[in-house]
């Protein structure tokens, strides 16, 4: 977009590094001076009215001009223990409906318990991750706070992307709120959610008469205050009440809605069980489009494949597995073992174990088709680049 720039991490650092990129990248190619506001906020969030969260960052801006650090937060609806917990201070600023305070306290993601406390305390608003800061500020903070990676980028932007992968993962919020003296809060009524977490997706959907939301293909019966989610197979609740029950093509999710601090638990279990649904998604996303998982064996994988227009799947070949494929969509230009043809709808190709290939989409719709992988071994290790002159 034509106003626009977007800066992509050669690898992921999270938000401390991503957030000293976008200072340098202003002062170094936007010829942004240190004293004008930069906002750092997620790009993902729920958020109405916009006009009113409008309002609460011209606040910010005028409170960042003051030299502090602004955190914009949210009275908390939950003892949710995804988020950071901000203590309001004294008042700093007032206008019309929106207030800055001092921070008193800054408690990072807190224990279940100590998160129960700070609602009840009612003080206390969650870290939106929405800060607002004049560039000179937020570079004084990262070098007095995060040192290390100041000396790492250098100073400049080119410098940075130079040494990006020998930078540490901190998170911006570390850098910023756990340890400044000079940080600001601006509590905002609005509806907002990160949708990090089951309830929060609840509280963003829209709900029947008896408080039911869903997305997908889901009856209720006789059910209250439910959340269901399903990937494309029915789903059928009958008496249930204060639950979420989310279904996935590998797994199947039942929980008290306000159970969702206690996802992660599972998640830890999983992995010490060696369960691969802890480790591996169903559906995959490459550089040439998607793979979705079908059906497997021990000695078999069933996959759909998504090949994207001019996208290409190798040259490659595999030492321990057998490919076939089957077209259900579009046309495509096959090269196996030197043989170069094309294929489309219900046609079917099939390379063995050491058999060079190579696939690409020549038209202009996505192209899909079936794998069937078979052999010893199925691993995506088991893939070796080859050239094809």
């Amino acid at each position: 977009y034509e106003g626009y720039s977007l800066i992509l991490e050669p690898e992921r650092k999270n938000t401390g590094p991503t957030a000293l990129l976008g200072m340098l990248f202003a002062l170094e190619k936007l010829k942004a001076s240190e004293d004008e506001v930069l906002f750092v906020v997620p790009s993902d969030h729920y958020i109405e009215p916009e006009e009113k969260y409008v309002e609460y960052l011209k606040l910010g801006e005028k409170v960042a001009k003051m030299g502090y650090v602004v955190a914009f937060g949210i009275k908390p609806s939950s003892p949710d223990t995804n988020f950071g917990y901000i203590k309001l201070g004294s008042q700093i600023l007032s206008e019309k409906e929106a207030t800055a305070y001092k921070i008193e306290r800054f408690v990072e993601k807190p224990p279940y318990e100590l998160a129960q406390e700070f609602l009840k305390d009612g003080s206390y608003m969650w870290n939106s991750g929405g800060f607002a800061f004049t560039i000179g500020v937020g570079l004084e903070e990262i070098k007095s706070n995060a040192p290390d990676m100041w000396e790492l980028a250098g100073g400049s932007f080119e410098g940075m992307i130079k040494n990006y992968s020998r930078l540490p993962e901190i998170a911006f919020d570390y850098i910023e709120m756990e340890k400044t003296k000079r940080g600001a809060v601006i509590p905002m009524d609005i509806l907002w959610s990160d949708v990090g977490s089951f309830e929060g997706l609840y509280r963003v959907l829209p709900s029947n008469s008896n408080g039911n939301a869903h997305v997908g293909d889901v009856l209720f019966l006789d059910a209250e205050n439910t959340l269901a989610y399903t990937s494309g197979r029915l789903l059928a609740l009958i008496g249930v009440k204060d639950v979420a029950v989310i279904e996935e093509r590998d797994a199947v999710l039942v929980l008290k809605r306000d159970a969702s601090h206690k996802v992660k638990d599972l998640v830890s279990r999983l992995k010490s069980l060696g369960r691969r649904e802890a480790k591996y998604h169903v559906e995959v996303h490459e550089r040439w489009g998607k793979r979705l998982l079908l059906e497997e064996g021990d000695t078999y994988k069933i996959y759909k494949l998504t090949l994207y227009p001019s996208k290409e799947i190798g040259p490659q070949m595999h030492m321990h597995s057998t490919r076939t494929w089957m077209i259900l969509k579009g046309t495509l230009l096959f090269e196996i073992n030197q043989d170069k043809n094309y294929a489309s709808v219900g046609d079917s190709r099939f390379a063995n174990k050491t058999t060079p290939y190579f696939i690409k989409n020549v038209g202009f719709v996505p192209a899909e088709l079936i794998e069937v992988r078979v052999g010893e071994y199925l691993g995506d290790e088991d893939v070796v680049p080859v050239y094809i002159s």
